[in-house]
């Protein structure tokens, strides 16, 4: 066969051609140091975690092979499934609290009335502060002896005060509410935004025909929302599955492990016990976790988020 002939039998389809069009080239060419410092920041840690986890590794002397040992120690371990409890009501109750609370909001700054701009600017405060400054500030409050929530309990005599982050009983559901404190505005916005649009008709024929605002809000606002919802929790779930800050700060996972969860757990093993290896091995199963999750949240509702 001639050469031309072997050139035109490896001839790309034609609806490949316009990856090797000027426009195409170019344009991976600026995401070329975007992909690298993608690769860099992200996917050499993943593969790396991943890597680790089946080594005993304290951080400075060789890794030594231990094929699956660690993924059968924390499975077997009561302590990881306390934490893995820990961690899914963390997430899942402040979401569902976080979207309630973001969606009655919505529906009041939907509304026309006086000062609404700066009702709107004071509630969206919360999501513009630094998760540092959160976490000592709400520290400060839940201080048994001079913070201002036992100080209200006291003044009208519900109670002498309460341990809210000393005490297991309380510690993970007050640092719940910090956490809801600052994430809410997040729904809110996106709830409001939603309703926006909303075409003003449909309200409008639902009050001639008779309908109440409870009825319009279950058969009109609800279902509009609802693609917004679901990607709405999906974010908000993976976020508080995946976050460290607000917990290390106020409680380090205790008292105990009563607020413990998989993110400080995971740091703890590496860096405070130097177990390099269980650590990755951890967090394998909690990407797993993640995934999992989202895989199947995404196959329940797949018509509402990609649409048919």
């Amino acid at each position: 066969m001639s050469t031309i002939g072997k050139l035109r039998q490896f001839e790309l389809p034609r609806e490949y051609y316009h990856w090797l069009s000027k426009e195409s080239v170019w344009g991976w060419l600026f995401l070329l140091p975007s992909l690298l410092v993608l690769g860099l920041v992200s996917v050499y840690p993943l593969t790396r975690g991943i890597y680790l986890s089946f080594f005993e590794y304290d951080g400075i002397g060789d890794p030594e092979w231990v094929g699956l040992d660690h993924y059968a120690t924390i499975l077997g371990w009561t302590e990881f499934w306390i934490v893995m409890r820990n961690t899914l009501v963390w997430a899942f109750a402040a979401v569902v609290i976080m979207a309630t609370i973001g969606l009655g909001f919505a529906i009041m700054l939907n509304r026309e009335f006086r000062g609404r701009s700066i009702a709107t600017t004071l509630l969206l405060l919360p999501w513009a502060v630094p998760f540092i400054s959160i976490a000592l500030n709400w520290r400060l409050m839940y201080n048994f002896e001079l913070g201002p929530l036992n100080g209200f309990l006291r003044l009208a005599g519900i109670s002498d005060g309460l341990p809210w982050i000393a005490s297991s009983r309380y510690a993970l559901f007050s640092v719940m509410l910090a956490w809801v404190w600052r994430n809410f505005p997040f729904f809110m916005l996106t709830f409001l935004a939603g309703m926006k649009g909303i075409p003003g008709d449909l309200y409008e024929a639902a009050r001639v025909d008779g309908s109440s605002k409870i009825d319009s809000f279950r058969h009109i606002t609800l279902p509009f929302l609802q693609p917004v919802v679901v990607v709405m929790t999906l974010l908000m779930s993976l976020w508080s599955l995946n976050h460290f800050t607000l917990i290390y700060v106020m409680t380090g996972g205790g008292p105990g492990n009563s607020s413990m969860v998989l993110p400080v757990y995971i740091y703890q093993q590496a860096f405070h016990f130097g177990n390099m290896g269980l650590a990755s091995a951890i967090a394998v199963v909690m990407l797993l976790v993640m995934l999992t999750y989202g895989l199947i949240y995404l196959r329940l509702y797949r018509e509402d988020v990609g649409g048919k």
